[in-house]
Order: structure tokens, then C-alpha cells, then sequence
């Protein structure tokens, strides 16, 4: 557990330090500089493109968590892993390009009215694609090698500086809408770039097509195991993806851009858990090939217990902070208030339930994860029709809360059925009630706000105030060894730099 505590820790540095560039990008700087349509469009092709960036990769990304521990041989370049993930990539991404050449009459038909811009753009999708989807193969393969850091690094804190940047040059006048969504394309190549520059400096880039080997049984397992997580990825950006793209269809790219801003903020509150997945799933895979089923139990207590704090700090801080949030907004993006609370829980319900996907999907019960994804997107497509023309994009948020539970629910009932895993204890519910304690005691503090920075020193001050509750609460009531063990092991460090 400990190289998931240092990676996922150093991680979270990555992904938090990201966040305060992105909160000044999407929260307050691209809102008060591009109208409501400009921010759905990015919004839009960015979701659009992971749907698409997943089809590209063929399933073989995924399959490569369950499967790379029989090609890993560093005497013979990993068996060519490395070639066959690129060149799969290749094909899916001509195929992708294919069928976006086909769609565009479909996309006019069905967008032109409600959505113009994104029929103007609608071809910048295929540079997009390219870019993500090969920085997603060579973020994988680092992944596998031990290296869930540097991916982090570059997509979570150096593409959103370089986006920032973008805007920059816009906000500058320098660059005009259409020039800038050139600029803005380069935050994606470049991260790609650097992800592939990484790979080479460990020594990891591995090209010659003679030490490719795959035995009869590996492809046939491959093949079927990437076919199946092919459709279950596809099935989980096409449920991030959807919402947008309906509310795009039915209340214009002006409603996505205040839903994806929104859908900005309670995106935050996941980002422990992203980069725990990004290091757990390669050590469950390990723990499967030599059937160590108490290491995953531990990883998965571990993982919905501490996911849980985290999550439930973050969700706190943002929903404490969101009348000060809205003051430094423009007025029109009031109405993205209750998506945030409702899109928040929704990621913490998701949190909660740790790493019961990743248990499911490389144990030999896989195929089942394919078939509650295809349900979990009927589902979000009928909760969408149902509350989406009644509560607009409020119903949007309630619907991914009702797909989010269920799907959750769900699939920790098939890991405690098929392997006797049950995660939770007391700790997890008294979690849930000290959160609850701290957003109430919060609650009663009024808000000062007026300038940008009375604004500014509230927030912080109630930032401050709920963390040192919450966290004093979580220590003192001894719910997490871990989070114990990291404050204390802090404490020590700063014990030493005072001495």
C-alpha cells in the first residue's frame, strides 16, 4: 500500500495544483471573458473527444491493466506492448475520423439551430482526438511501468496552464475567437509531446516490431478482454458526455456552458480518487495473476474509506464557498448553483464506493462491468429525457446522482457476492456525519463579500475553518489510520526543519 500512498499523494499535489490554475481558468477568467456558447463549445468537443479518444484506443489501453503484468520483460522491450497499443490506436482513430466525416450531415440536422458553433468547429474534433488519444497511450504505458505521476502532471496542471495561457493571448487581443482555438488545440499537443519525451528518458521508448510477441492464448484473451472494456470505456464517456451533448441538443451551447462550468467545480471533489485509480489498477491486476485477495480487500477498505474523507472535505469546502463563488461570476451562471451541489454528490457517491469497478473489471467477472455500463447509460438517457425538459439543466445533475447510485450500488453488491468483499465499517458512516456536522456549523457563519478580495479572505478563512474541524474530527475520533499517519509523519517533518 505504500507506493500507492506516495503516488497517490504526490498526485493529488499535481491534480490540486491544477485546480487552482483551472479555478482561475474556468471559474473566474474564461466566464468573464468568452460568453456562455464560446465555454459549451470547448466543453463540448473536449467531452465529444474522450468518447472518441476511448473508441480510438480499441479497448487495448484498458486491457493493458489486466494483461501487461504477462508482457512485462524489460530484456525484451515489454514484448512490443508499445508498438501494438500505438498502431491500434492508429486504426481505431482512422475509423473514428471515418465516422466523423459521415456524422457532420447528422450534426447539422440535429445541432444547426440550437447549436451553430459547434457545427463551425465541429471538425477541429479530429486534431483534438489524435492528440488525447496518444497521450493517453503513452500516459497508460507509463501507468504500468509505475509511473502514474508525470501523466498527472502534464494533464491535470501544465495542458490547464497552457490553456490559461491561450486565453491570455485572447483576453490580450491578440488572437481572434477562431485564432485562439488554434492556440487553445496546442494545450493538448503539447502534453503529448512531453508524455512521449518522459517515456524516452526512462528509457521505456521501445520500437523494434522483431520483439513483438504475443502467445495464441494472450491475443485470444486480449482481444476478448479489450473488446469487452472497450464497450464498458465507451459506455463511461458516453455517460460523462451525454448530459452535455443532450443539453446542447435540446437548450443551445449558452446551457452547456453554465452546466460545464458547474460540472467544473464538482469535478474537484474527485480528483483523489482519478489518481488512486491511476496507481490501484495496476496493483489489483498484479494481485489477481497471484490470486493475493487480501491485499485488493485492503486496498479496497482502504480506498472507500479514505476516498471518502477526501471527498467529503472537498465537497464541504466547495458548497460552504459557493455564495461566495457566485459573486466574482457573471449573474447568468446563478443557475449552475444546485448542479454543483448535485453533480458533487454524485462524484462522492462514486468515491465512497473505492475501487469496486476496478476489482470487477480485471477478475474474470469483467464482462459483467461491460453489461452495468450499457445499463447505467440506458438509464442516464431515460433519467435524462424524464428531468431534463422539467428541471433543465438541474434535472441533468439529478439524473447523473440517480445513474451514479445505482450503477455503485450495484456493482459492490457483485464484489461482495462473488468475492465475500465488503469494505465498509462504522468509520464510513460516523465520515458522513462529521461532514454533515462541519456543513452545518459552517452554515450559520454569514458570508462578507464586496471587493474581490473580501471575497477572497472569506474564502480562505472558511476554508481554513472547515479543514481544521474536519480534519481535527477525523483524528481525534480515529477514523483513519492513514490520514493519522500522514499528519503525523508531517508534523515530524516540520519538527525537524524548526530544529
Amino acid at each position: 500500500m505504500g507506493i500507492i500512498k506516495r503516488q497517490t499523494i504526490q498526485s493529488s499535489i499535481y491534480s490540486y495544483a491544477g485546480v487552482g490554475v483551472g479555478f482561475l481558468t474556468q471559474g473566474v477568467f474564461f466566464p468573464n471573458l468568452f460568453s456562455t456558447a464560446q465555454i459549451g463549445l470547448m466543453a463540448l468537443l473536449i467531452a465529444i473527444a474522450q468518447v472518441l479518444v476511448q473508441a480510438s484506443s480499441l479497448g487495448l489501453n484498458n486491457a493493458g491493466g489486466r494483461y501487461f503484468p504477462y508482457f512485462r520483460n524489460i530484456d525484451r522491450q515489454h514484448n512490443g506492448y508499445l508498438i501494438i497499443s500505438s498502431l491500434t490506436t492508429l486504426v481505431g482513430f482512422g475509423l473514428c475520423t471515418l465516422l466523423l466525416w459521415l456524422g457532420k450531415p447528422w450534426v447539422i440536422a440535429h445541432y444547426g439551430s440550437q447549436s451553430p458553433l459547434f457545427v463551425e468547429y465541429y471538425y477541429l474534433l479530429i486534431p483534438l482526438t489524435f492528440f488525447t488519444a496518444y497521450f493517453a497511450v503513452f500516459d497508460n504505458y507509463a501507468k504500468l511501468l509505475y509511473d502514474p505521476v508525470t501523466g498527472t502532471l502534464l494533464q491535470q496542471f501544465v495542458q490547464r496552464v497552457l490553456v490559461l495561457a491561450a486565453g491570455g493571448l485572447y483576453w490580450a487581443g491578440w488572437l481572434t475567437f477562431n485564432q485562439f482555438m488554434g492556440v487553445w488545440l496546442m494545450a493538448f499537443f503539447i502534453p503529448t509531446l512531453l508524455m512521449i519525451a518522459s517515456v524516452m528518458r526512462d528509457g521505456n521508448l521501445f520500437a523494434n516490431p522483431r520483439y513483438v510477441a504475443v502467445s495464441p492464448d494472450l491475443r485470444r484473451n486480449l482481444i476478448r478482454y479489450a473488446s469487452l472494456s472497450l464497450t464498458t470505456a465507451l459506455s463511461t464517456q458516453i455517460i460523462q458526455t451525454i448530459d452535455k451533448g443532450m443539453i446542447s441538443n435540446s437548450l443551445g451551447l449558452d446551457a452547456t456552458g453554465i452546466y460545464s462550468t458547474a460540472s467544473y467545480f464538482a469535478a474537484v471533489i474527485a480528483l483523489p480518487a482519478t489518481a488512486l485509480y491511476k496507481v490501484a489498477a495496476t496493483l489489483i491486476a498484479e494481485s489477481w495473476k497471484v490470486n493475493d485477495r487480501a491485499n485488493i480487500l485492503m486496498i479496497y477498505r482502504k480506498s472507500c474509506l479514505n476516498q471518502l474523507i477526501a471527498g467529503c472535505l472537498v465537497f464541504v469546502g466547495v458548497a460552504v464557498n459557493l455564495p461566495s463563488l457566485f459573486t466574482i461570476l457573471p449573474a447568468g451562471y446563478k443557475a449552475g448553483y444546485f448542479v454543483i451541489l448535485w453533480l458533487g454528490l454524485s462524484k462522492l457517491i462514486d468515491m465512497a464506493t473505492g475501487v469496486n469497478g476496478l476489482i470487477l473489471s480485471t477478475s474474470r467477472f469483467y464482462a459483467l462491468d461491460s453489461v452495468l455500463f450499457i445499463g447505467l447509460i440506458i438509464i442516464t438517457i431515460l433519467a435524462n429525457n424524464y428531468l431534463l425538459p422539467r428541471y433543465g439543466i438541474n434535472g441533468a445533475a439529478m439524473g447523473a446522482v440517480l445513474a451514479t447510485f445505482l450503477y455503485n450500488f450495484v456493482r459492490t453488491l457483485l464484489v461482495w457476492i462473488a468475492f465475500r468483499m465488503q469494505p465498509f465499517s462504522w468509520r464510513n458512516g460516523a465520515v458522513i456525519l462529521v461532514a454533515g456536522m462541519v456543513w452545518l456549523i459552517s452554515e450559520q457563519v454569514p458570508h462578507y463579500g464586496g471587493s474581490i478580495w473580501q471575497t477572497g479572505t472569506d474564502v480562505l478563512l472558511r476554508s481554513g475553518a472547515v479543514t481544521l474541524l474536519f480534519v481535527g474530527l477525523v483524528v481525534v475520533l480515529k477514523l483513519s489510520p492513514d490520514a493519522s499517519e500522514l499528519l503525523t509523519g508531517a508534523w515530524q517533518r516540520v519538527k525537524k526543519l524548526r530544529s
